[in-house]
């Protein structure tokens, strides 16, 4: 079944997501119950995946949650969060130092699909000539970006002779989070015990370990926008979300009539694994005319980026819960290997750029962009606050803006990764050209890096 072809009963795709939902309040009061999962700052959508992956089809098999279903909610909820993110207001400012960021996120997206490529040709060449040579791609796509593309994209390549494509995205997805939450807990904890961090506020200890508030905070509710008896204003907002959705399905089915009326079919694949790629697109460009007709007022960037965390949360839950024991088994030697050498060579890759252009808040900085390289944005997140609870520092800041930098420098990566795929008959030497190209591509942001950021540092 393709990702995009949502042929899920309605019941089982609510009960799905009741006990998705489930599994999240049993993680919440897990994390208030165990020190350790409290001690390692493990979100609680991570611990709600795990325990899906352990209770679900692919475990004990005590909960009907399986990895075809799991796989597809994380396709469509990829593109939902870009959508909620993207139909905040656009940002006109964003500064030296999140252009810094952005930079560096492409670097290192350059860097973890070199080195995975050269690990994955060393294997075919020697132990496994049958391994599919896209594979080493998967290290900047489910490290560097997150879950739902890394899905996305190896579901896209099971067409084309990549078996469980979509599962091997979500493990090494998971691998990555793994790298997060052990390199980047250790460094972060470090900085805090020997007083680095530069907030003075800070302590070896998160301020709520449990991430429950005894007092409700209401400063970061978000503003009200309607009166309650007309339309709730939650209501209205993921109205928005899902009209946009909406809208984006149905572009892309013109789109895929486009490709048939002209002859090209064999395009209709890259187009809708594509789709994260086009929402925040449609998301920006709705935005505009919303604030041109004049009712920018009426959508509240806080209540925008709330829903975007719920989706978050549930596509995260989801993307663990899908792995498969049996996949993860038949490729246990280029998961391991990949992503422990791409692990360690991102926190060197990463220590080494932060520390060339950042002198104030380096620790908050250098955390950040770890966690946001190994793990999603919110695991980067989640590491700034044991340094910066309060997001006192610009770190927070550099990350969104500089994220949303990348993706316009990482768009030329995402053409490129499927030319072989879809032009080339010899899998193996259209992923060398790849490699080439993402060399050339390395070299030329290398010298903007110096020309434009160590010139000036």
């Amino acid at each position: 079944m393709d990702a995009w072809v949502l042929d899920i009963p309605a019941g089982t795709f609510f009960l799905d997501f009741s006990l998705m939902g489930l599994l999240l309040v049993i993680a919440t009061w897990m994390r208030k119950k165990l020190k350790f999962l409290q001690w390692a700052l493990i979100p609680n959508n991570l611990t709600a995946g795990l325990l899906g992956l352990l209770l679900g089809m692919n475990g004990l098999e005590l909960l009907d949650l399986s990895s075809d279903r799991l796989g597809t909610y994380v396709y469509h909820l990829i593109a939902i969060l870009f959508i909620a993110l993207g139909l905040r207001s656009p940002q006109r400012k964003t500064g030296r130092s999140s252009m810094a960021f952005g930079v560096i996120f492409i670097l290192t997206y350059l860097m973890q699909a070199l080195i995975g490529m050269g690990i994955a040709f060393v294997l075919i060449y020697t132990l496994m000539p049958d391994l599919f040579p896209g594979i080493g791609l998967m290290m900047p796509l489910s490290f560097g970006m997150n879950p739902g593309i890394a899905y996305t994209i190896g579901k896209n390549w099971e067409a084309f002779g990549f078996t469980n494509g979509g599962i091997v995205g979500l493990s090494f997805a998971a691998m990555g989070f793994v790298t997060a939450y052990t390199i980047g807990i250790y460094q972060t904890r470090a900085f805090a015990k020997s007083r680095q961090a530069t907030d003075s506020g800070s302590s070896f200890e998160p301020a709520n370990t449990s991430g429950l508030l005894d007092t409700p905070d209401t400063s970061q509710a978000g503003a009200i926008t309607t009166t309650s008896d007309v339309i709730e204003s939650l209501t209205l907002h993921l109205s928005l979300i899902g009209a946009a959705y909406g809208l984006l399905i149905l572009i892309l089915n013109g789109l895929e009539a486009g490709l048939v009326w002209i002859g090209a079919e064999k395009e209709i694949q890259t187009l809708w694994s594509f789709h994260f790629v086009l929402s925040p697109v449609l998301a920006l460009i709705l935005r505009i005319v919303i604030q041109r007709l004049g009712a920018g007022h009426l959508i509240d960037d806080t209540t925008m980026t709330r829903s975007g965390n719920v989706v978050m949360d549930f596509m995260i839950v989801a993307s663990i819960a899908a792995i498969s024991v049996q996949v993860v088994v038949d490729y246990f030697l280029p998961i391991i290997l990949l992503s422990l050498v791409v692990g360690v060579a991102s926190w060197y890759f990463i220590k080494t750029l932060v520390g060339q252009v950042f002198t104030e808040y380096y620790p908050e900085r250098l955390v950040t962009v770890f966690g946001n390289l190994t793990g999603t944005l919110q695991s980067g997140l989640v590491l700034l606050r044991v340094l910066d609870p309060e997001m006192k520092t610009p770190a927070s800041y550099n990350l969104v803006y500089g994220s949303g930098l990348a993706l316009g420098f990482g768009f030329p990566l995402l053409l490129l990764i499927n030319l072989p795929v879809n032009y080339m008959d010899n899998l193996l030497i259209g992923f060398w050209l790849v490699f080439a190209g993402m060399a050339g591509y390395f070299i030329l942001m290398a010298l903007v890096w110096a020309l434009v950021f160590l010139r000036k540092s």
